[in-house]
């Protein structure tokens, strides 16, 4: 029997970081008053950052607004702070925008500048509002926190990463965009960078970075990189609106390289039961995310069923409000779109369907979007990366090439 994952392989090297290192903890306890902006790679402990960042806050301030953009990662963040016995409000911004200023999610495609409007006539202010995933937020949702934000501390706190943008938001991934036009200023020595990929294996990141890279050079987006000096000090940071390129984590190794298998469709469902059942029985406490395109819903019910046909306890998402909650915690196992899950982690992750992924010819900017999404997805996974598809196209051909290419990223021990 051919194993797609085998957790024997990689509970040596398991993910269970949680403490900050040295530039972390820098930017978790800059000074509360002003604004201060994080941009980090994938897995490179944002969420965590801006967690513990809510800990210094409570020191100065006690009204803190907590925002994301999507439900499991509002989800994890709120388990995550009350498992610290620290309260605050934590939604999404829709959750929030809805609750406190009666405004639909629908208004941003009819009449974006309404938010504001609204912001304007409340009178709630926060004395500090963080936000994750910033970016994936309009610049019109900015405009409204600000008006919302105590005029006394401006304490706002962005983390964000444009690698994995994929709602918008195109000009903001251009070297000569500033949050200035905002009129959010950064202060000098508020800005961080974070470059190394804590969670994901050597291997896993090689494959999402060679992947993606093509797609950010097509569509004009600077990459650059950290650097520093043989001392360890840095010595030039990459401008506001680049790429950052991530470095490697050598000792997140297991020498376990992504898998890229060819399943017909109608077979895949139950294939994938069958290796979580026995991807299970190498060690129980394990997390298991399935991934599939946003569009293609049927394949999420059919896995289900599947799942459910041999008795595998597991959480597939009908509506935007079963996301609600932390559940991804281990044990779990989740099938849902990749770009519900932006944000949250796996063991394992199985992308169903990379070839639902089609080249969008005719405009570079959705184009990148699209492509985003699949890195994200590829880069929710820690030690064990598995991707089907059934028909070969320019996607699956991408995949191959860069499972072929050379490892080149740089590394830190």
């Amino acid at each position: 029997m051919n194993l797609w994952i085998n957790f024997e392989q990689s509970i040596g090297q398991r993910l269970n970081r949680q403490d900050l290192d040295k530039e972390q903890n820098k930017a978790k306890n800059l000074r509360s008053h002003g604004a201060a902006i994080v941009r980090g790679v994938a897995g490179s402990g944002k969420s965590l950052v801006l967690r513990d960042r809510v800990s210094k806050l409570l020191e100065d301030f006690d009204d803190i607004l907590v925002l994301t953009y999507n439900r499991f990662m509002s989800g994890w963040l709120k388990s995550k702070l009350q498992d610290n016995s620290i309260n605050v409000e934590c939604k999404t911004f829709h959750q929030w925008a809805a609750h406190k200023l009666d405004y639909s999610y629908k208004s941003d495609r009819y009449d974006p500048d309404e938010i504001i409007r609204l912001a304007r006539k409340s009178k709630r202010k926060y004395q500090a509002i963080l936000i994750d995933e910033a970016q994936d937020f309009s610049d019109q949702w900015f405009q409204a926190l600000l008006e919302m934000l105590e005029p006394d501390t401006e304490s706002l706190f962005i983390v964000y990463d444009n690698t994995q943008s994929v709602y918008g938001q195109p000009h903001r991934r251009q070297a000569n965009w500033t949050w200035k036009s905002l009129g959010i200023n950064i202060p000098g020595g508020r800005s961080q960078v974070f470059d190394v990929n804590y969670r994901n294996s050597p291997e896993i990141l090689e494959l999402a970075w060679n992947f993606i890279e093509p797609a950010l050079i097509s569509a004009n987006m600077k990459v650059e990189k950290k650097e520093r000096d043989e001392s360890g000090k840095v010595i030039k940071t990459p401008g506001i609106g680049s790429i950052i390129e991530p470095k490697k984590k050598l000792s997140r190794s297991s020498d376990i390289k992504p898998l890229l298998q060819e399943i017909y469709y109608e077979d895949m469902p139950s294939k994938i039961a069958f290796q979580v059942q026995e991807a299970l029985n190498t060690n129980s406490n394990s997390s298991i995310g399935i991934l599939i395109h946003p569009q293609v819903k049927n394949l999420q019910q059919e896995i289900s069923k599947e799942l459910t046909t041999l008795n595998i306890k597991h959480h597939a998402p009908k509506t935007s409000r079963d996301r609600d909650g932390n559940v991804v915690d281990r044990p779990c196992i989740i099938v849902d779109s990749w770009n519900a899950l932006k944000g949250v982690e796996f063991d394992a992750v199985i992308i169903a369907g990379v070839d639902s992924l089609v080249e969008i010819t005719d405009d570079l900017d959705r184009n990148f979007e699209a492509k985003a999404g699949l890195y994200t997805a590829m880069t929710r996974a820690r030690d064990h990366l598995v991707m089907l598809y059934e028909n070969k196209n320019a996607t699956v051909d991408l995949i191959e090439s860069a499972l072929t290419t050379p490892y080149r990223l740089d590394h830190v021990e």
